[in-house]
């Protein structure tokens, strides 16, 4: 095994340059989501000096099981071979591990699917994650549905106001959560953040709030990006009652894209495309109104010590958990 564990302030050093940081691996995604235990993390490269894979494994330890949960990797050149990767894999199952979770929200990519195989992943027996997004060019003009227009329409006769926060104070925090919470209690949905958490990734220069204001210049809705390079994508929105009456999400989305256009962004992940017969249907004929191109990723793969593991996996997350399949 060539594969070398190392600290995080070493990992987050040798992946600079990198071509390919998903934000699942920047620093403060990682920080946050770990709440800022480092001893729930582990710091893998493919070699040393000049590592090409690198990826942060969340470490859980549950009913005397180890396991790893990876949201994608990091890649030093987007053309790696797959016998590369497999080998990286390979090399991960003999950490003293018992399962490994991989839930990449990259493109799909077949030498990546190759190469999980190939080293023994195999896709988990239910799927708990939405593997489908939609891009939008930032480059050309954005298309709208007629909804959407219509929406535009409406918003344009009200005096809502576009706020960019360039560096953000714990009063933006705490009125992005209590739109958030706003919104939950309407939709019935548990927030997935902390304030704590929401600090940490907003410090970053890979996240960014932002507010619209109506005419009483009060913040009725809210959206918070990651960006890298030339690519932004969705982290969280949430909209209040006041918002509604007057289609400000509308407003905000097509204010956000040429603020982002202007910064030279190229391309915009709605994230998470859920068309189901559950309520979250609704946000996926939102997103939808937009016309972009779908993309299809990676999602979620699975390896297991010991075969029984798997049914078992599933068996926890759909029935103890109660997770929701895709």
């Amino acid at each position: 095994m060539v594969m070398e564990k190392v600290s995080k302030q070493e990992f987050y050093s040798l992946i600079k340059g990198f071509e390919q940081i998903p934000f699942t691996q920047t620093e403060a995604w990682v920080t946050a989501h770990s709440r800022h235990d480092d001893t729930k993390l582990a710091f893998f490269v493919d070699q040393l000096p000049e590592p090409l894979i690198a990826c942060v494994a969340h470490v859980k330890k549950k009913a005397g099981l180890k396991m790893y949960y990876i949201e994608a990797e990091a890649i030093r050149y987007k053309d790696i071979k797959h016998a590369k990767l497999t080998s990286f894999f390979q090399d991960l199952q003999q950490t003293g591990v018992d399962v490994i979770e991989i839930n990449s929200p990259m493109p799909y990519d077949a030498t990546y699917e190759i190469a999980l195989r190939q080293a023994g992943f195999l896709r988990p027996v239910g799927q708990f994650s939405v593997a489908l997004s939609s891009y939008i060019s930032l480059e050309n003009e954005i298309k709208y549905n007629d909804n959407w227009k219509r929406n535009m329409k409406k918003a344009a006769n009200n005096q809502l106001s576009f706020e960019v926060i360039d560096n953000a104070v714990d009063d933006d925090i705490n009125d992005f959560i209590k739109l958030y919470n706003e919104m939950s209690v309407q939709k019935n949905v548990a927030p997935t953040f902390t304030f704590s958490s929401l600090r940490t990734l907003l410090v970053s220069a890979n996240f960014k709030l932002f507010f619209v204001k109506n005419e009483q210049n009060e913040r009725i809705a809210t959206i918070l990006i990651h960006y890298n390079n030339n690519h932004a994508g969705l982290v969280y929105a949430a909209s209040g009652e006041k918002a509604h009456q007057c289609a400000a999400s509308f407003f905000m989305y097509d204010k956000l894209f040429h603020y982002l256009s202007q910064q030279h962004i190229k391309t915009f992940d709605m994230e998470k495309l859920a068309p189901s017969i559950h309520s979250t249907n609704a946000v996926f004929l939102f997103k939808n109104g937009i016309k972009g191109e779908y993309i299809v990723v990676n999602g979620e793969w699975s390896w297991h010590k010991n075969s029984f593991l798997r049914p078992l996996m599933y068996v926890a997350k759909k029935w103890f958990l109660k997770k929701i399949e895709w």
